[in-house]
């Protein structure tokens, strides 16, 4: 588990400058429980940062992807979210709130590719399961 302490050696380990944004973007991803949008993090380091921009917060975001510090999802046309778990896992996705929710596999599902597909080198996965999460499915009982 990251913590807060390690912002420092994990920037410079990526071969980045540490810098009080960055720290405070990285810091916020590793405090966040949920997967963040930019939006989600600029709203919250603008407040000690006021003059940063949400595209500063969105390029340094998609940069800290870019080198491994982070792992960018994205659903369709929705908001791209940011995870600060880049170790392999799958997402469970409310379709009322949005909530995803990490789970991990024992080992990759099989599939077959179509043949059109012949040669195709697999590089990653990730599987997304979708439905209604505890809390909305009791608020839509009440």
């Amino acid at each position: 588990m990251l913590n807060t302490a390690d912002i420092p050696k994990l920037l410079k380990d990526a071969g980045l400058r540490v810098t009080p944004q960055r720290e405070a973007i990285l810091g916020f991803l590793i405090e966040h429980t949920k997967h963040a949008t930019a939006d989600e993090i600029y709203q919250s380091i603008h407040k000690t940062f006021p003059s940063i921009s949400v595209s500063t917060v969105y390029n340094t975001i998609k940069h800290f992807a870019q080198v491994g510090l982070v792992k960018e999802i994205t659903f369709g046309d929705n908001a791209s979210r940011f995870d600060i778990n880049v170790q392999p896992h799958h997402h469970l996705v409310c379709k009322k709130c949005g909530t995803l929710i990490d789970f991990y596999l024992e080992k990759p599902p099989s599939f077959a590719l179509p043949p059109e597909a012949s040669g195709f080198e697999i590089e990653d996965f990730h599987v997304e399961v979708k439905g209604i999460c505890p809390a909305c499915r009791e608020s839509s009982r009440g």
